[in-house]
């Protein structure tokens, strides 16, 4: 029953380290992609660039097939 319990906890505590560092990563690269899309500074078409380019080096380190578009 003790084992039960603390392999319970052990992935309990694994589970939570998986959750936090995919909010982590999820934050690192909606974050970057955010700052690209209220940058004053840019044209429209170079934003979408600007997004285009952090989806490709997301997909390229994590090496990813290619994303489907999905049309609205």
């Amino acid at each position: 029953m003790a084992s039960t319990a603390m392999s319970t906890d052990f992935v309990s505590i694994v589970a939570e380290e998986m959750a936090s560092g995919i909010d982590r990563a999820l934050r690192y690269w909606l974050g970057r992609i955010e700052l690209e899309v209220v940058d004053r500074s840019l044209t429209t078409a170079e934003r979408i660039s600007a997004v285009e380019q952090i989806i490709e080096e997301y997909k390229a380190l994590t090496d990813r097939m290619p994303a489907r578009r999905i049309s609205a």
